[in-house]
């Protein structure tokens, strides 16, 4: 039994990448809207039911898609949480990962799909940050910290990526340093 629960696992993960790599190459030369499920399956070469049996739509691949690309994020900073837990880190690991996967994600905005990446982040955060504590002000810093992060992240891919992820962490920390230092608020 263990051995087919291995084999079929193996098996979804290859389908699933095959889908979202057909998504993305389809992406290239066609926009989103005109996409279609049929076009997703023929160029992965996977059956309709394959392609339901891991996604419930064509938004629902780059939705999961993205979600990995968090999930390796999380990942990779709770790796260095326990080395050492500090802000710049953070941002550094957050950084390289986004700027690896930029490629995909400059794709998602060259075709004024930033709603959809901006509701995949909402969505990744929620489910990753989420702790059991909901309250009003956890939900506001929630929504407040993916805005300034989406915003932070495509701002510094619209510019080209000239600096480095530990250049922008840097310049991350000297701005919420400065906010944090606000005087007269009121």
């Amino acid at each position: 039994m263990y051995q087919q629960n291995v084999r079929k696992n193996k098996n979804n993960i290859f389908v699933r990448d095959c889908i979202s790599q057909s998504m993305f190459k389809l992406l290239e030369k066609k926009e989103f809207d005109d996409i279609t499920i049929t076009d997703i399956i023929n160029k992965a070469g996977v059956s309709r039911m394959g392609f339901y049996r891991n996604y419930v739509s064509k938004e629902d691949v780059i939705e999961s898609y993205i979600f990995e690309i968090f999930v390796k994020t999380v990942d990779e900073i709770q790796k260095e949480r326990a080395l050492s837990f500090k802000v710049k880190n953070i941002m550094v690991t957050t950084l390289e990962t986004f700027k690896t996967y930029s490629d995909k994600i400059k794709l998602l905005l060259d075709k004024n799909m930033d709603w959809l990446l901006f509701r995949c982040y909402c969505k990744a955060f929620d489910i990753l940050a989420e702790n059991g504590k909901h309250s009003r002000i956890r939900e506001y810093s929630n929504a407040m910290f993916v805005g300034e992060l989406f915003n932070f992240e495509m701002s510094w891919l619209r510019n080209g990526m000239k600096e480095t992820p530990e250049q922008m962490a840097k310049i991350y920390y000297y701005i919420l340093q400065r906010r944090l230092n606000i005087k007269n608020f009121v």
